[in-house]
């Protein structure tokens, strides 16, 4: 007959860590150490990174009343977050939670604070006027904001089919990984790809639609940092 000898095990009961009979600790549970931008206003479409531990692809965030998000790419440590903020979300400081499908949550309280809108407070409406003159640099009509209520910020609300694959404006603008390489100010990073106005006689419905492919192969060319895309 086979004898066998069983050494004590002790377990240790730390909120957190379970002590496995090799002696090795495992950590488990959300956490969340830090979200940016800390504040956002109200009428704002903007992303947000929250960094932390233990999160799982398909995971919800919840920035709380008037607040949806739009898209999420997610990693175990990172959640980069397009965002959408009502006109008349409530102000003040928020909780923001995170819950994994299996249905384990972590929460920052006071992690975000919504303020008021400061600039462009108005419901997207559609332009009045001829939109030639705003899109001519040499006009005095000439606009700079090209995601203001009336122009263009809804492209700022677009989604992809993934909502964790987020659109080409959403990340060359809005990304500030990669946003940042486009230009400081929202209308350069428009300009960056959409350079020229078609000012042609009947031809307002292609106003700066026209991209050159080169310009996307500076950068998605091999041993560049995008993906290689073009060859």
């Amino acid at each position: 007959m086979k004898k066998f000898s069983f050494l004590p095990v002790t377990i240790c009961l730390i909120p957190g860590f379970v002590v496995m009979p090799s002696g090795v600790f495992v950590v488990y549970g959300i956490t969340i150490s830090k979200v940016t931008p800390k504040v956002v206003r109200q009428n704002d479409i903007t992303m947000i990174t929250v960094k932390g531990k233990g999160f799982q692809e398909g995971a919800g965030l919840d920035l709380g009343e008037g607040i949806t998000v739009l898209s999420a790419d997610i990693t175990n440590r990172k959640i980069k977050a397009q965002i959408t903020v009502e006109l008349d979300a409530p102000v003040g400081k928020r909780t923001v939670v995170v819950t994994n499908q299996d249905g384990e949550k972590g929460q920052k309280r006071g992690g975000l604070r919504a303020k008021k809108c400061k600039e462009d407070c108005e419901d997207f409406r559609t332009f009045e006027g001829n939109p030639i003159p705003i899109h001519d640099k040499n006009s005095n009509q000439y606009r700079t904001d090209c995601t203001n209520a009336s122009c263009h910020k809804g492209l700022l609300k677009e989604t992809s089919l993934d909502s964790s694959v987020m659109t080409f404006h959403i990340r060359k603008v809005l990304d500030p990984d990669i946003s940042k390489y486009f230009g400081k100010t929202t209308n350069k990073k428009c300009l960056y790809c959409h350079e020229n106005t078609d000012l042609i006689e009947h031809s307002v419905g292609n106003l700066r639609r026209n991209v050159d492919v080169l310009l996307c192969y500076y950068c998605h060319t091999k041993g560049i940092f995008g993906k290689e895309f073009y060859k």
